[in-house]
C-alpha cells in the first residue's frame, strides 16, 4: 500500500500587465470645470425646483430662489461650476428629482 502524503502545489504564475501611460478620457481633459444648468419647464413648480437646488447642491434658499427665477424668466440658469465628479453627482440627483438639466464642460479660455 502506497503512503499518500501532503499534496504540494506550485505557485501560480501571474502575468504582469505592461505599464501604460494613463489615458485621459474626455471628461477629465482640459480644465476641471463643469457647469450644471437647469431649464424652465411647465411641469415642476418653482417651489419644487428651489427646494431641490437647496437639498441637492447645498445652495442657500436665497441663491436657489435666484437660480430658479433665472431659469423661470430666461429659460435657462447655471446652478454652479464644479469638478466633473461633483457636477455629475448634482446633475444625476437633480434629474432624479424631475428637474430638466444638463452637464457641460466650461471653456475657460474665452
Amino acid at each position: 500500500m502506497a503512503t499518500s502524503g501532503p499534496a504540494v502545489l506550485d505557485r501560480p504564475t501571474v502575468e504582469k500587465k505592461q505599464e501604460r501611460a494613463p489615458v485621459k478620457d474626455k471628461r477629465s481633459m482640459g480644465n476641471e470645470s463643469w457647469e450644471v444648468r437647469i431649464y424652465n419647464d411647465g411641469t415642476n413648480t418653482r417651489e419644487h425646483v428651489a427646494r431641490c437646488l437647496v437639498r441637492v447642491t447645498g445652495l442657500t434658499e436665497i441663491a436657489a430662489y435666484g437660480t430658479m427665477m433665472q431659469a423661470h424668466q430666461h429659460g435657462i440658469a447655471v446652478v454652479g461650476r464644479w469638478v466633473f465628479e461633483r457636477a455629475e453627482m448634482y446633475y444625476e440627483a437633480l434629474k432624479q428629482s424631475g428637474i430638466i438639466c444638463d452637464l457641460n464642460p466650461v471653456d475657460e479660455e474665452k
